[in-house]
């Protein structure tokens, strides 16, 4: 697979319809507390899901990745959303390097030596100021690793990701959406009967 594949995402996606729902979610305050940070990258794949016009997005959430591309032979992708990890969040200049957390040891039951995660490509998407969209493949991210007490960083240089898609963040600021987790599962229950 080359490099020019990735681009055939931006014919699968409504990348400014998920620009504007990615730019709600990164203003929304309650999802950047740290009880709720993995809360907040299922808000991102959710729309995501929800801007898939060509229907060839499978979310699912594995341990090892987070969506299959089912029009790729080889389409395990991971999905990292830090804070400003392409471009910095003054000025929006493009970093040199892009450094990712890619496993903590504590996700193993054995001292790791190596990154055993399987997925065949990452996806980076930076919300704000710049929403961007970037993919690597496995073998980027593994020549990269830097092996910490705690896990696994990757630091690739940004000359070897394959950038996609680049706009400035729809800045919206205000939503009507109730991005709480506890709202959310209170009203799951009640809708239950419960």
């Amino acid at each position: 697979m080359s490099n020019d594949d990735y681009f055939d995402f931006l014919g699968w996606v409504d990348c400014t319809k998920w620009n504007e729902i990615c730019s709600q979610i990164f203003h929304a305050k309650v999802l950047n507390q740290s009880s709720n940070r993995m809360t907040k990258e299922k808000w991102i794949l959710a729309g995501l899901q929800l801007c898939n016009t060509a229907d060839n997005i499978d979310w699912v959430d594995c341990h090892d990745y987070d969506l299959i591309f089912t029009d790729w032979n080889m389409g395990k992708i991971e999905v990292k959303t830090g804070n400003n990890p392409i471009f910095s969040s003054k000025r929006a200049k493009q970093k040199d390097v892009v450094t990712l957390k890619m496993k903590n040891i504590y996700e193993s039951t054995y001292d790791r030596v190596e990154l055993d995660k399987d997925f065949d490509h990452i996806m980076i998407v930076q919300l704000d100021p710049v929403f961007v969209i970037a993919f690597a493949d496995k073998q980027t991210v593994c020549e990269h690793l830097v092996q910490l007490k705690d896990g696994f960083l990757t630091k690739i240089p940004t000359s070897k990701l394959t950038i996609i898609y680049k706009d400035k963040s729809a800045g919206i600021t205000e939503s009507s959406i109730d991005f709480d987790p506890k709202t959310v599962i209170l009203k799951q229950l009640s809708e239950a009967g419960y």
